[in-house]
């Protein structure tokens, strides 16, 4: 039960970081904000969320690169940024029904 709190707890805390990142927007994040997204980029890929793991740190690079480009071309971002979001949102259902069945068998 332990770890399942424990992915809940990451999977809340990167949502959280989605969400900082989309009230900042994908050109003018803060150096905090990629920092963290580094750290939980890291903690993803330690508790087997590998594919979050990886996207966020691309998402991370492709913000670092948005800051520097005259061009209005972000379309790389976006789909980063959506498919992370997508893919926390079915590991957060994923999750809830694997405790419904846990507490089923107890």
């Amino acid at each position: 039960m332990e770890e399942m709190d424990y992915l809940e707890e990451v999977l809340v805390e990167t949502k959280r970081l989605l969400s900082d990142l989309f009230t900042s927007g994908l050109v003018s994040a803060h150096d905090g904000t990629l920092e963290e997204m580094d750290k939980i980029s890291d903690t993803c890929r330690q508790c087997g969320l590998i594919f979050a793991g990886e996207k966020l740190k691309e998402l991370a690079e492709e913000v670092k690169a948005n800051r520097h480009r005259m061009s209005g071309d972000f379309d790389r971002a976006v789909d980063l940024f959506c498919s992370l979001d997508q893919y926390l949102s079915l590991c957060e259902r994923k999750l809830t029904l694997d405790k419904v069945r846990t507490w089923q068998i107890i």
